[in-house]
């Protein structure tokens, strides 16, 4: 097994998919929080998707689930008969005629994804994160490895808690999910252009309010990561600085984060807290490892359980001149993660 492990400290964080948050276009789009299960408070919680055809053909869709845990879901993720997709001839376990030959321009909507397609197998409900793939339409068998012709798809989502008011009619309190394209991961290899990090604002949990963290490992079928989560309080101090160790394309989810992850009492609350993610080494048997993380925060009122999505954020400018008219030198700015690498490719029948 290789082991690589990078040699300094990481002092900044880097937040899922707001270092461009503009692009959002890509052939594999990542949702990092997508549910069927009954939470805290008797809360409820379900997740819409929605997605957008934004190339010039016709594509077809495959979306992968992958379930919150503490294992690998390299096993569950090689298994096509575990994944959902529109033509029952390209070997999907699961089929909606919806996700073959979306039209360009078109968008389909997909509600309580998670239980229609998933939910017989987790009678007991379950998280996790889904994987969603876009491809020529009718392609996926014709390629060298299947997989077919990568296709461009814009993807949004609606998680959720379902509800009941005063005169018992059915309420939602939602979170909306953007879609993340898979270059916009920590990677860290990108430490010198401030992409091997992302700090989320905002942290809080007290009577009012709880904090639940995400993390998707969506490198490569064969590499696991550490990472590095350090909660600062407002003034700067440092409260817990962690290091966790997510096995082969795991999701995982800390509810009540800073009681059940970093292990602080309540007393005082903790408001306005800083949240620094990171990679701080990887470990693999890939003769090419691409260590890959997505990270997430939701803040849900006690109260309500109304969740709001909190967006990570790089601590580094880009150059309007790098970004968006392709000027990227020394004296221009950063380039847009140079020599970035796809980790995933759609698993095969």
């Amino acid at each position: 097994m290789k082991l690589s492990r990078l040699g300094f400290a990481f002092t900044m964080l880097l937040a899922a998919g707001n270092a461009s948050a503009g692009f959002r276009a890509a052939d594999m789009v990542i949702i990092p929080a997508a549910a069927y299960i009954v939470g805290q408070n008797s809360s409820d919680w379900r997740t819409d998707v929605e997605i957008t055809n934004v190339d010039t053909v016709a594509v077809d869709v495959e979306v992968v689930l992958l379930p919150s845990g503490f294992t690998s879901n390299a096993l569950w993720f090689n298994n096509i008969a575990n994944h959902l997709g529109g033509r029952t001839a390209d070997g999907f376990g699961h089929i909606n005629d919806k996700l073959k030959d979306i039209a360009p321009g078109a968008t389909v909507t997909i509600d309580d994804i998670v239980k229609t397609t998933w939910g017989e197998g987790f009678t007991s409900g379950v998280k996790g994160a889904l994987l969603i793939f876009a491809f020529e339409a009718n392609s996926f068998t014709q390629t060298a490895p299947p997989g077919g012709r990568p296709k461009k798809i814009v993807v949004n989502s609606r998680t959720y808690n379902l509800g009941k008011n005063a005169e018992d009619e059915d309420t939602t309190y939602g979170q909306q999910v953007p879609g993340i394209p898979w270059y916009d991961y920590i990677d860290p290899h990108q430490q010198s252009r401030g992409f091997d990090h992302m700090v989320f604002t905002g942290i809080r949990e007290d009577a009012s309010y709880r904090t639940a963290i995400g993390l998707v490992n969506i490198s490569d079928r064969l590499t696991s990561i550490q990472v590095g989560m350090k909660l600062t309080a407002p003034d700067g101090t440092v409260l817990k600085d962690l290091t966790i160790l997510m096995l082969p394309l795991a999701h995982t989810q800390y509810d009540n984060a800073v009681l059940s992850f970093f292990g602080l009492p309540l007393d005082p609350p903790v408001v306005g807290a800083k949240l620094t993610v990171s990679v701080l080494g990887w470990q693999s048997a890939a003769d090419a490892p691409v260590p890959a993380l997505i990270a997430y925060v939701s803040r849900i009122d006690n109260n309500t359980n109304d969740p709001v999505f909190i967006e990570g954020a790089w601590e580094k400018e880009l150059s309007w001149e790098c970004v968006y008219n392709g000027e990227c030198n020394a004296a221009t700015g950063i380039p847009m993660r140079p020599g970035t690498v796809r980790p995933l490719s759609p698993p095969t029948p």
